[in-house]
């Protein structure tokens, strides 16, 4: 048996029992509210009893049909629900063993269980439907088109293996830092991207020490930002730390926030070019304005915002997915989700692996 819901609370969990004698054994330990047992009962017909010592847990359960059949048994989602079942599935001689055990038996492909078991992981709609796409067979139907052969299928080999780039993420998202000078307006920033106030906000500079994180989605596509301390010079030790944090987080970070207070002169070197995996935030624009980005930034991507007055998120939002994702799988197609597929399709290529 496996616990096919993922783990946490929920209203309902699932635990399936299948395998020789996974009907029998079940049917030991239920105890229907009325009728028949279940051993006598159609396929896919919902039987409501009990299960589990003393009471039990009120349960709903259905006898499947086809292969490899067995018996899914839905019980209340806490974890003492989920243990009663699981204990008195047990004691009749019915072995717990991870989801991805009972995938791996009952999908055609290795990918395909890999694809669901990453789909039960999944945080937002968009990555889920790419997912369930690679589960009902898209990423093997490709590969196995291009290793057919063709005129186009190095080139379409590419343009798999470069997909990998968003199917790696679908699960874990990407890093967006938020950065720049104290007061610059970045905690702000976060909380009215968060929806909620995550991060403390105060006149006073070098109020934010650590770093703050918050998880999200930008137009589906999982993100965490990062609230960073302002970079200056710092005035004590702990302020200090916190720049140096500040700084290797936007080392590890996929995008950076750089946010620039509009509302104050700019001081040298806000007008630098910034780096490719950076986008400007001119923030405070509910304040009158004491430079325009378009002249100081001619050319870099920038977006004006308040976060105070919540003018200028939906651009942003918009901003980072487009920055974090330029080229988004088309429907249906195939996406290598985690990293040893990407490699095993790099192997693929002409020459590769030769000396």
């Amino acid at each position: 048996m496996a616990v096919l819901t993922p783990p946490g609370r929920g209203a309902v969990a699932v635990v399936r029992a299948w395998g020789p004698g996974a009907l029998e054994a079940v049917d030991a330990a239920f105890r229907p509210m009325r009728g028949a047992s279940l051993a006598d009962t159609a396929p896919m017909r919902p039987r409501f009893g009990r299960l589990g010592a003393g009471l039990g847990d009120e349960v709903v359960a259905v006898v499947l049909d086809g292969d490899p059949g067995g018996v899914d048994v839905q019980c209340h989602g806490g974890s003492a629900a989920i243990d009663l079942v699981v204990r008195a599935l047990a004691g009749r001689g019915v072995r717990l063993v991870e989801a991805s055990a009972f995938l791996r038996s009952a999908v055609p492909t290795p990918t395909a269980a890999e694809a669901w078991d990453d789909l039960a992981r999944a945080s937002t709609l968009r990555t889920a439907e790419i997912l369930l796409e690679q589960a009902q067979g898209a990423l093997d139907r490709e590969v196995t088109a291009i290793a057919g052969g063709g005129e186009d299928a190095a080139s379409r080999l590419d343009a798999l293996i470069d997909r990998g780039r968003v199917g790696v993420r679908l699960v874990d998202g990407w890093r967006v830092a938020i950065a720049g000078r104290p007061n610059a307006g970045k905690s702000r920033l976060l909380n009215a991207l968060a929806g909620y106030a995550r991060a403390i906000v105060a006149p006073t500079p070098g109020t934010t020490r650590d770093a703050v994180t918050v998880r999200t989605a930008f137009d589906g596509w999982p993100v965490e930002l990062v609230d960073t301390a302002g970079v200056r010079e710092a005035e004590d030790a702990v302020e200090r730390s916190g720049v140096e944090r500040a700084l290797r987080e936007r080392e590890r970070a996929d995008l950076t926030l750089l946010v620039l207070d509009r509302s104050r002169p700019l001081e040298p070197g806000d007008a630098a070019s910034p780096a490719a995996s950076t986008l400007i935030v001119a923030s405070k624009a509910d304040l009158p304005a004491a430079w325009e980005p378009a002249k100081v930034f001619a050319g870099v991507p920038f977006v004006v915002v308040s976060a105070e007055a919540g003018t200028g998120l939906d651009e942003l939002g918009t901003a980072i997915a487009r920055a974090l994702v330029p080229a988004p799988p088309p429907p249906g197609a195939g996406v290598p989700f985690r990293r040893a597929q990407v490699e095993r399709l790099v192997g693929m290529r002409p020459g590769a692996g030769r000396p």
